[in-house]
């Protein structure tokens, strides 16, 4: 046993010289921080192996006391009465041994060092996965049945992490992960404060909850371009790539489907939603260029929803249109303002600049080209697993992979809402 511990402790240190010489050389910043991560699991394996190795070193010779230490002789035979016949498994901790009783419990098999490993593999290499973790898998996802395998769940929180960080819509609205299928009251999500009296019952007790939402099993399909040339590449950079991809398909399927998305078979985009026609406010183009126009918008705004609302375009129409606006005399208009780290106003709210969006000149009459929303009020609804799937394409003799996610999305509260259209 000493020796496996020993051997597996001279590995990882060789690993981890690897990894800084690989470190020194890359240029790619996502790589860096990728190898920095790993090295740092590295460490607190070693760390472990070596509790480990000392622990062994010093079990064989232990000895219950002569005599005068009773609290320390209770120790020990308890320790010794708790060991399994044949001595402590030690290597069954890293499954080095191979005998363990199948009882043992893994919080998330999909998070392991072996699993990555294995789905790299399956990626590259077109290895199955291994039997124990198809099972798994078919146990949890029941909806997709031709998934090839699991992305590790180290890799989905990664993709998710940066997603949140780059993404222009995604990190502002509100994700929950309720049951598809399920009728959810509004007020579950957003809850309402009411005083409650002696003398009478709480709103909440005689109230019936009217508005409600519901969630379907929409599948999300991000076919994403590896270029992985070699089957050696480590699973540092491996991650890394597939981070990166999917981070940035994930990103544009989600965000468009807020805006745009049908309801039918994807999420109902907001721009797809009915409202009030007294918050529908039309523009032409003598009038998308004045601050008297954007006061209409502004009016019709409930004060309720004042706080929190942003303007949502495209770069274009704010270009052309709003940073462009002068006077009769030629001078810029102070409704709009820009930062110097490239944040956008309009009457002192945040403009999001969104390819989604038509422009002012590239819409038709009635096409909307602008619109104030509160995001928070919209509902994204998943559980942010993804499968992935790998398969030749005949056609055009080439290799595929995509990723498959259950989402859904729709606004749970459209009475803020303002849509802006050209008329």
């Amino acid at each position: 046993m000493k020796e496996k511990l020993l051997k597996l402790i001279q590995e990882k240190e060789a690993k981890k010289t690897e990894l800084a010489a690989q470190a020194e050389k890359t240029k790619d910043v996502i790589e860096l921080k990728a190898i920095k991560e790993y090295i740092a699991t590295l460490n607190e394996d070693i760390a472990n192996l070596k509790t480990l190795l000392s622990e062994a070193e010093g079990n064989g010779n232990a000895q219950p006391p002569a005599n005068g230490d009773e609290e320390a002789r209770n120790k020990l035979e308890t320790r010794q009465a708790t060991t399994p016949t044949g001595g402590i498994n030690i290597l069954g901790t890293y499954n080095l041994n191979n005998q363990g009783t199948g009882n043992e419990q893994v919080d998330d098999v999909f998070a392991t060092t072996e699993y990555r490993q294995a789905f790299k593999d399956y990626v590259l290499k077109g290895t199955q996965i291994p039997d124990k973790y198809r099972e798994k898998r078919d146990a949890e996802f029941t909806v997709v049945g031709d998934i090839g395998a699991v992305i590790p769940t180290t890799v989905m929180q990664k993709v998710v992490e940066e997603a949140l960080a780059s993404g222009m819509i995604l990190p502002k609205v509100t994700q929950t992960a309720f049951q598809g299928g399920v009728e959810i009251p509004v007020s579950d999500i957003k809850p309402t404060a009411t005083w409650i009296t002696e003398e009478s019952p709480s709103e909440e007790q005689k109230k019936t909850v009217k508005n409600k939402i519901m969630f379907a099993y929409h599948m999300l399909e991000c076919r994403v371009s590896l270029g992985l040339l070699s089957a050696t590449v480590s699973l540092p950079i491996f991650e890394s790539t597939i981070i990166k991809n999917i981070k940035e398909a994930m990103i544009i399927a989600i965000e468009t489907s807020i805006i745009n998305g049908s309801g039918s078979g994807k999420p109902k985009g907001i721009l797809k939603e009915t409202i009030k026609s007294d918050r529908i406010i039309s523009f032409d183009e003598a009038e998308i260029g004045t601050v008297s126009g954007w006061a209409k918008v502004e009016a019709a705004v409930p004060l309720s929803y004042e706080s929190g609302a942003v303007y949502m375009m495209a770069k274009s129409t704010w270009e052309k249109y709003l940073n462009g606006a002068t006077d009769s005399n030629g001078q810029k208009l102070g409704f709009v303002t820009i930062s110097e780290n490239q944040q956008r106003k309009l009457n002192g709210r945040d403009v999001i600049l969104t390819d989604y969006i038509k422009g002012f000149d590239k819409a038709t009459t009635g096409d909307i080209f602008a619109t104030l929303v509160k995001l928070d009020e919209y509902i994204l609804n998943s559980n942010l697993n993804m499968s992935y799937k790998k398969y030749y394409d005949e056609d055009f003799n080439k290799w595929v992979h995509k990723s498959i996610m259950i989402v859904d999305g729709k606004m749970a509260d459209t009475n803020g809402m303002i849509f802006i259209k050209k008329a």
